[in-house]
């Protein structure tokens, strides 16, 4: 599987979205991608929710034209914001 595949749904549902802020619990990102988010995006919610290409997670929302969003402390209501670049 290319590396980001997992997180395929996510990055269209961005890539589908009208706005340029979303923001999305954890639970909305299960549901689109289908599966459990790993223990880390919950535990680890700053580094793995991190703009960096080389976390394969990362590869959905960056190469949807959005970045996360760290201005808002989010993680602990485990939410998380995407703003289109």
């Amino acid at each position: 599987m290319p590396r980001g595949d997992k997180y395929i749904g996510l990055k269209r549902y961005l890539q589908n979205s009208a706005v340029p802020i979303v923001t999305l619990s954890f639970k909305d990102i299960e549901k689109i991608i289908g599966e459990v988010l790993p223990k880390s995006a919950y535990v680890h919610a700053e580094a793995w929710w991190s703009n960096n290409y080389d976390h394969s997670q990362a590869i959905a929302w960056m190469d949807a034209g959005y970045e996360t969003d760290y201005v808002t402390d989010t993680y602990k209501d485990e939410k998380i914001t995407f703003v289109k670049r």
